[in-house]
């Protein structure tokens, strides 16, 4: 066992342990516990200092058993005859690792808890299944799987489910953006030190991972989490990933990924309906500490539709504007006036395109995304397209993929098709002209 456990060691340290590992042997080995003997203390002082019995102890565990227990021995060459021994019982936590072990919160989301998140029809579902992960992380929804458009709530629930288990479950939590997981892992090939990279993640009970769209395309990433993702699977420690579109609409994600994240449950957090935004709204205010009439409250729930962060910023505004004017209730004609610049300059998204579109044409949002090629749903979906690219800044890639994920050829044949049916059908011409008057119109129209 100690000789299988010095192969893995070598595999990431060879020179220096080569330096010191005749200087250890094995009393007694078990899947319970493993003795070893030290011939010196220097070489133990060694391991000790350059933290080599903690990878001895992930080793061990990793092979053999997750509580097997590892016991140096240190006996010097001259003592041996009067068989006087230093028995060191390491339990392999130095005071740097020892700090680690405890469940840290990340102070900027400290205030991201299910008691601050207003939960609507829109989001309920999504809501009551984080707090069943939450208070019993790894027993089932896992793993849990939240897709939804930016700025609906995804990070919000993500670090709720954080916050609970560490004040509540005293469980070790990591928390990382996808883009973080590249960038530390790019880091730790330049280092050499990918086997810390992974210690670093997989040593925790429970894996939150936000915004796994940005893998995309990065394979070398990709195929770390995938062997990071397995490691929490099979031990049942809970995962929890968000991304902004479904997983089979994730472009360049590999197949043994998507294949894992579709084992577990997946739902879809959509843009909250009036009265949960209006809900929102006064959530927001309430934590603001700023008091709003009733009709501001309507106006900002009216005009911020589709993103959560959207509401916060309009309120954050109105906050620090009416500081300098006292204390007081904010009132409809104070909000219209901080607010109209905002609106007015509010990009138009996709999404609010899709939405007029299907309102008009009545072929639902879902069909206009989807692979369906019948004649009423093609020129929707088309048409879609050709005011996505007039009335955003989006690139084809980006309308592409938000319209199922379509390549970019495909966008600029929709482009053009309408572009040449505008001149040859007067029917379409006129359609293509009502709905661009109702997109500009609907842009803050106060």
């Amino acid at each position: 066992m100690w000789n299988k456990i010095i192969e893995e060691l070598k595999k990431t340290d060879n020179k220096e342990i080569n330096t010191f590992i005749e200087a250890f042997s094995p009393k007694e080995e078990s899947r319970e516990k493993i003795v070893i003997n030290c011939k010196s203390k220097y070489a133990y002082d060694f391991l000790k200092k350059n933290n080599y019995l903690s990878k001895i102890e992930k080793i061990a565990r990793t092979l053999f058993d997750e509580n097997t227990k590892i016991q140096f021995i240190v006996v010097a060459e001259e003592e041996k005859d009067s068989n006087e021994q230093l028995q060191l019982d390491f339990d392999f936590k130095d005071e740097k690792e020892k700090k680690e072990d405890i469940p840290v919160r990340n102070e900027n989301y400290k205030n991201f808890t299910f008691d601050n998140f207003v939960s609507g029809p829109s989001n309920a579902t999504v809501y009551h299944a984080a707090q069943t992960i939450a208070k019993n992380p790894g027993t089932g929804y896992n793993p849990f799987f939240i897709f939804g458009d930016s700025g609906l709530g995804k990070t919000h629930i993500i670090h709720a489910i954080e916050n609970y288990i560490i004040q509540n479950k005293h469980k070790k939590v990591y928390y990382s953006t996808a883009d973080q997981i590249m960038t530390d892992y790019i880091k730790s090939l330049q280092n050499k030190n990918v086997s810390e990279f992974r210690d670093k993640i997989t040593k925790n009970d429970v894996l939150l991972i936000d915004d796994i769209q940005f893998l995309s395309g990065k394979k070398g990433t990709q195929d770390e989490f995938f062997y990071i993702f397995n490691q929490f699977y099979e031990k049942k420690k809970q995962i929890v990933i968000t991304s902004d579109k479904y997983i089979n609409e994730i472009v360049d994600i590999d197949d043994r990924l998507k294949s894992r994240f579709l084992m577990g449950v997946s739902l879809n957090i959509i843009p909250p309906e009036y009265e949960t935004r209006i809900a929102i709204v006064r959530k927001k205010a309430e934590l603001f500490e700023i008091n709003l009439d009733d009709e501001a409250v309507d106006f900002i729930a009216s005009n911020f539709k589709n993103n959560v962060r959207e509401i916060e910023g309009a309120i954050n505004n109105l906050k620090i504007l009416h500081e300098f004017i006292g204390n007081g209730t904010i009132d409809l004609k104070f909000t219209k006036s901080i607010l109209k610049d905002i609106i007015k300059n509010k990009p138009i998204e996709i999404e609010d395109i899709i939405k007029t579109v299907s309102a008009t044409t009545k072929v639902k949002p879902s069909d206009i995304i989807s692979k369906k090629r019948t004649k009423g749903i093609s020129i929707s979906r088309q048409i879609a397209i050709y005011l996505s690219r007039k009335y955003t800044s989006r690139t084809f890639k980006e309308i592409g993929e938000k319209f199922g994920g379509r390549d970019h050829s495909t966008v600029i044949t929709s482009i053009s098709n309408i572009e040449k049916l505008i001149l040859d059908d007067e029917q379409i011409a006129k359609l293509v002209n009502k709905l661009s008057k109702d997109i500009e119109t609907s842009k803050g129209n106060l």
